[in-house]
């Protein structure tokens, strides 16, 4: 028998989970779209004139979790041809800004969408790709969409990298428990793409959360600054539409880790300057280097007092 392989992925609003998405279905994947903001948006409609099958999901809530997979469950019964052949966790929130500047809900809103978001989605597919691992029909894999601040922590995107160095920890240990299986985790790091995408849309929100939380002493210290950071954020990512996100290295690599029969544990992309600057990380440089190279590379104005 000729399979189909049905491919869900979450977090498909806007940026590289719309661009993946659209790919996924000209390439003929049955392609399942969890979609934050639901099905009757232009980014959804715009997945469905692709025959992608736009599926409404929020990762932070377990309910949603189990009727999106429901959907794929519903797909794979009413067509005996098609196999679940992966799951791709991109359901992202980025909001920047030191740790003491982000309140709970920021912070726990961060971990929840980014590791424990992943987390749900994959407690409720992994038995589902383990048994098409062991029938070996196809050669199902776990794609999780991690960052390079996961691999370097940064000034300013401390839950943000916290969540994303969970993640790559997370898929590490999969990929290990279920080798007897034949079934593969991926880690999957894109590289920049924020302009590209709606990953800041909170910032504004979220920055006038964190004055608004501040006691007067905190006020006195962080208030320009934080000021400073929202006027220069602001603006990124505000005119990106849905499908905004066009760079074929990061679309290339992605399919590569999708489409080959095995997997390598990480994919990434990178320019030269992370490269550059990733590099130098590596190194042991007394800690006040360290830290003027990591300024140097965010260039972020709240990382300076005024």
């Amino acid at each position: 028998m000729s399979w189909k392989r049905v491919v869900a992925i979450t977090g498909c609003d806007s940026g590289l989970g719309w661009a993946i998405a659209a790919r996924a279905a000209r390439e003929g994947l049955v392609t399942v779209a969890g979609m934050y903001h639901g099905t009757d948006t232009a980014a959804a409609l715009a997945l469905k004139s692709l025959c992608a099958h736009p599926c409404e999901l929020d990762v932070t809530d377990p309910a949603s979790v189990t009727e999106f997979r429901k959907y794929v469950t519903d797909l794979l019964t009413d067509n005996p041809s098609y196999k679940l052949y992966a799951l791709v966790n991109n359901a992202g929130v980025m909001t920047i800004g030191n740790y003491e500047w982000q309140t709970p809900q920021i912070i726990e809103n961060t971990i929840n969408v980014n590791l424990l978001g992943a987390m749900r989605t994959l407690t409720t597919f992994l038995p589902e790709l383990r048994r098409t691992a062991i029938e070996g029909a196809v050669k199902p894999r776990i794609i999780n969409i991690a960052s390079h601040c996961g691999l370097q922590p940064l000034p300013g995107f401390g839950p943000y990298s916290a969540s994303k160095a969970g993640l790559l920890a997370l898929t590490k240990a999969l990929r290990i428990e279920n080798q007897e299986f034949g079934l593969k985790a991926v880690s999957f790091i894109p590289g920049g793409f924020v302009n590209s995408s709606s990953l800041l849309s909170n910032q504004t929100k979220n920055g006038k959360a964190m004055l608004e939380a501040f006691d007067d002493e905190q006020k006195s210290l962080y208030q320009d600054r934080i000021s400073k950071l929202i006027s220069y954020l602001q603006k990124m990512g505000d005119d990106a539409n849905f499908d905004s996100l066009t760079d074929e290295n990061i679309l290339e690599t992605f399919m590569q880790a999708l489409l080959t029969d095995e997997p390598k544990e990480l994919y990434k992309v990178e320019s030269w300057r992370y490269k550059m600057f990733y590099t130098l990380f590596k190194i042991p440089f007394h800690e006040r280097i360290r830290v003027w190279l990591l300024k140097r590379f965010l260039s972020l104005p709240s990382l300076e007092h005024s």
